[in-house]
């Protein structure tokens, strides 16, 4: 199989990476696994920096991501999905990036795999397949088509479109709500424009981030985010407080050997509604405060 040289790729097996990336993977990977979902994505390079070639591999235990030394060796971070956290995929023009949250020895840790946008689909079908592993979706509940239109038909066009693009398949929405940018002194922005939608399986936060000036803001095909989606069995606890001009939620992730916090801030005069919205979040992970 050809490897595309500026875009990630998909392959049917380990064979298909080239080294020093195939040997990683192969060496971290038991024979007898069986492989959920093969990436590779080429190095490439920024006016900023230079990222690295890497494969992400998604199995039915876990997940590995091999990365390429400037040395021309090959690093691995891998883990069981009994450790795993939750997921941050940063949306851009130019580029895309997946974060993986996971816990080990009582410490929090992520990796990151950063990838031409045009690829950002593959990256997508390794969340969705991680958080069914995480949270198995119910069978009479699985891959059904779930009307969104009348929680989101006030929200602003970027934002419905974006919610309806990273709302994982299948999954039905219990809740959302859309908030704008916090603005400080001189109208200085505080903390970005956001989005809570939250599932049976899954609560995912949308956060926009400040578009460039060579941007339109009415251009939904240019919207830069960062999309978190945070595994229902993973919450452990949740917490809104007061800051001033702003609330914060913080939401407490837990796996088998250890956690992570995740903030999120918003307009304050939002709280109850955050904080609504969350209980039913807290519902679905089978805890209560």
């Amino acid at each position: 199989m050809e490897i595309d040289a500026i875009l990630p790729t998909r392959l049917s097996a380990i064979a298909e990476a080239p080294e020093p990336l195939r040997s990683a993977v192969s060496e971290n990977i038991p024979s007898e696994s069986a492989i959920r979902l093969l990436v590779h994505a080429p190095a490439f390079s920024t006016a900023a920096e230079k990222t690295p070639a890497t494969v992400l591999a998604v199995t039915n235990e876990g997940w590995l991501v091999a990365t390429e030394t400037e040395e021309g060796g090959a690093t691995v971070e891998k883990s069981n999905f009994s450790e795993t956290l939750f997921f941050e995929l940063t949306s851009m023009l130019l580029f895309g990036q997946l974060k993986i949250y996971f816990a080990t020895v009582g410490t929090a840790y992520f990796t990151a795999v950063r990838f031409d946008t045009v690829g950002e689909e593959y990256y997508l079908e390794a969340i969705d397949i991680m958080l069914r592993a995480i949270g198995p979706t119910k069978k009479d509940k699985a891959e059904k088509h779930w009307d969104t239109s009348s929680m989101l038909e006030a929200w602003p066009t970027t934002f419905r479109a974006e919610a309806n693009r990273y709302l994982p398949k299948g999954q039905r929405l219990l809740a959302a709500i859309h908030w704008p940018a916090v603005a400080g002194g001189f109208q200085r922005e505080l903390a970005p424009a956001g989005s809570l939608l939250v599932t049976e399986r899954e609560a995912v936060v949308i956060s926009e981030e400040k578009i460039s000036p060579r941007q339109h803001a009415g251009d939904i095909h240019k919207f830069g985010g960062i999309i978190t989606f945070f595994p229902s069995a993973r919450l452990a606890d949740f917490h809104v407080s007061h800051h001033e001009c702003s609330g914060v939620l913080t939401l407490q992730a837990h796996a088998m050997h250890g956690g992570e916090k995740l903030e999120i801030t918003f307009p304050s005069d939002y709280e109850t509604t955050v904080r609504a919205v969350m209980q039913k979040a807290l519902v679905c992970a089978g805890s209560s405060i």
